[in-house]
């Protein structure tokens, strides 16, 4: 009868430990198949354990998969995660993540095998002593819709007297895109003209319209001047008006984009050439018209005077022309009330 009782609590204690396992495990999924798909800026929370019996790659570790929105090559991932330490060991947390791309239910044990070593660089994350990180992962592998966050915890416990729960949080902040930009280069370039930076994506496709660049010159005796320009068709066009003391001397230009929550920040290389002093504007309407005023006027004056003076068929003649004369003034004169306005 007591060898029975004991089967009985024998079974009964392996049943609670068997719960235990099965319950320690929250959040993510068990294999990629199973994994949910992460919302940007949703906050999410999970628990592990270090139970042997309970791990789903080889008796080593329990993995929970999260599924990644897609990326592409060198986007930033920016996530705040947060885990409780160990009990028995209050001063290490036992919680570590890495990013995986290119996996599926087959495939991510032997994938898992050589990333398992955790580490504060990386590429698998450890927690320091506050429990708590920000971590930005550079996606390294080219674009894919086949992305995971992992998060796993060492299981090497078979004594339910040791059993332990990690319980972890994270959020991912919005994804940083990748932004490559240039200097179109030019050999020399007037106080009064433009420069012009192309951006594109990581795909080579053009950046999107609307994006804020910056542009920087500097010259010798610490001239400065900066300028701003919105993308167009992965082009920023920069409308220069640099000042005399630019005139005939080297500058230097460097156009930048700051991180803006879409796209991580970037910088050209330099891009030094020679500043030419800008052509006088050619005249304008206005300008044109009041010339065509001026000598008409003084044409008709000088007709008019030889008219005066002269005598006969040519005094008759030169009347006539200056007629002509005075009519194409007053229509001339009113095109400048027009213009001049």
């Amino acid at each position: 009868m007591r060898k029975a009782v004991c089967a009985f609590v024998a079974v009964a204690i392996s049943a609670l430990g068997i719960c235990s396992s099965a319950s320690a495990f929250e959040g993510g999924g068990r294999s990629p198949s199973e994994a949910p798909t992460i919302v940007l800026g949703q906050h999410y929370t999970g628990q592990l354990n270090n139970h042997r019996d309970d791990a789903n790659y080889s008796d080593d570790a329990e993995v929970a998969f999260w599924r990644l929105p897609p990326l592409s090559t060198r986007d930033v991932v920016p996530i705040d995660w947060h885990g409780a330490p160990f009990t028995r060991e209050p001063g290490e947390f036992p919680i570590c993540m890495t990013l995986v791309q290119g996996i599926d239910d087959f495939n991510w044990g032997s994938v898992f095998e050589n990333r398992s070593y955790c580490s504060s660089y990386g590429p698998v994350y450890e927690l320091a002593g506050s429990g708590t990180a920000h971590t930005e992962i550079t996606v390294q592998e080219a674009t894919s819709n086949s992305s995971y966050l992992e998060f796993f915890a060492y299981t090497n416990s078979e004594n339910p007297q040791y059993y332990e729960t990690y319980p972890y949080d994270f959020t991912v902040g919005p994804i940083l895109h990748y932004l490559d930009a240039a200097l179109k280069p030019v050999e020399r370039v007037s106080a009064t003209g433009v420069i012009r930076a192309s951006a594109n994506l990581s795909t080579g496709q053009p950046a999107p319209d609307g994006l804020t660049f910056n542009l920087t010159v500097t010259w010798d005796n610490g001239g400065i001047a900066t300028y701003s320009a919105t993308t167009s068709g992965g082009v920023a066009t920069f409308q220069l008006a640099l000042p005399e003391t630019a005139y005939g001397k080297s500058a230097t230009f460097v156009a930048s984009h700051s991180a803006d929550g879409n796209y991580q920040g970037v910088e050209t290389g330099k891009l030094t050439v020679k500043v030419a002093k800008p052509k006088a504007p050619p005249p304008s309407a206005c300008e044109l018209a009041e010339g065509r005023a001026l000598v008409l006027k003084r044409q008709f004056k000088r007709l008019q005077h030889n008219a005066r003076r002269a005598i006969g068929p040519r005094k008759r003649r030169l009347s006539r022309r200056a007629k002509r004369v005075k009519r194409r003034l007053a229509a001339t004169r009113r095109e400048v009330a027009s213009l001049c306005a």
